[in-house]
Formats: structure tokens, C-alpha cells, sequence
């Protein structure tokens, strides 16, 4: 495949695109209806600068999917799991409330009334990446392309 440009993948191409990531084998006057555009001749222009650049192939029944998704800005920061496109951040904010949980259940059977400063302190900072992670996925979830 060649080298994709940031050019091509942006606007409604890029729409285009990420629909067709979550909704393998869709027609033009789906994803006409699903985006919204004007005119499926909208949606067949930007589908042939894809097909073009072999980011997607069409099937005999006139439907397009993705041959292989791109790691490349925007979809650098998001994982696809099933037909569903992820930030990547949200495992790190998994594995830190997994963190949180555990350590809060240390806490609790060593003996409620040992609970000591370093233990706060170290709740606190593990809440504060928390929230901060929240907020980082988040933003990143905001910059997807609808």
C-alpha cells in the first residue's frame, strides 16, 4: 500500500473512513443516511479517493469495508477491538482503577484501624492519574470524527 497522506484523510473522507472501520461491508446510501451528507454522489467521490489509494475494496454486492486499518495520526490514538474503535489510554485507566481496587483491598484486611499516611497518600496519587487519564481519554474520544 502506499504511503497515505495526511491530506487524504481528512473532512468527510476521513468520516467516511472511520464509519466504514465500525461498519464493515456498508453501502453508499447506508453511510449516506448514516453521515448525513447531501447526496450519495458526495459519499461515491470521497469513497473512490479510498478506493483509489487502497485504504478500502468493494465487494460484488456493491458493499466497502477496510483492507487493513491505518496506525497513522488520529488512529494512532485509538485500538480496534471488534467493530469498535478505542483510545488506547482507557487500558492504562483500567489497569489503574484495577490498581486502586487492590490496593484499597489491602488496606481493608490488614486491619481498618492501620491505616497509615503513606497508604492515603498513595490512594490519593493513584485517584489523581485516575482523574487525569479520565480527562485524557476523553479528550480523545471527543477528537473522533462523527
Amino acid at each position: 500500500m502506499a504511503e497515505i497522506s495526511e491530506e487524504l484523510l481528512q473532512g468527510k473522507t476521513l468520516r467516511i473512513y472511520w464509519f466504514l472501520l465500525e461498519h464493515p461491508n456498508t453501502g453508499i446510501r447506508e453511510i449516506d443516511r448514516q453521515l448525513a451528507f447531501n447526496s450519495p454522489s458526495t459519499v461515491l467521490y470521497h469513497i473512490n479517493k479510498l478506493f483509489d489509494v487502497g485504504l478500502i475494496k468493494k465487494t460484488v454486492q456493491d458493499k466497502y469495508y477496510v483492507v487493513e486499518p491505518i496506525n497513522k495520526g488520529i488512529f494512532s490514538l485509538f485500538l480496534k477491538i471488534g467493530s469498535h474503535m478505542i483510545p488506547r489510554i482507557i487500558f492504562y485507566l483500567s489497569f489503574l482503577i484495577m490498581a486502586c481496587i487492590l490496593y484499597l483491598l489491602i488496606i481493608i484486611t490488614r486491619s481498618p484501624s492501620m491505616i497509615y499516611f503513606e497508604d492515603l497518600f498513595i490512594i490519593l496519587i493513584i485517584v489523581l492519574c485516575i482523574f487525569f487519564f479520565s480527562f485524557e481519554a476523553f479528550c480523545i474520544w471527543k477528537m473522533k470524527p462523527t
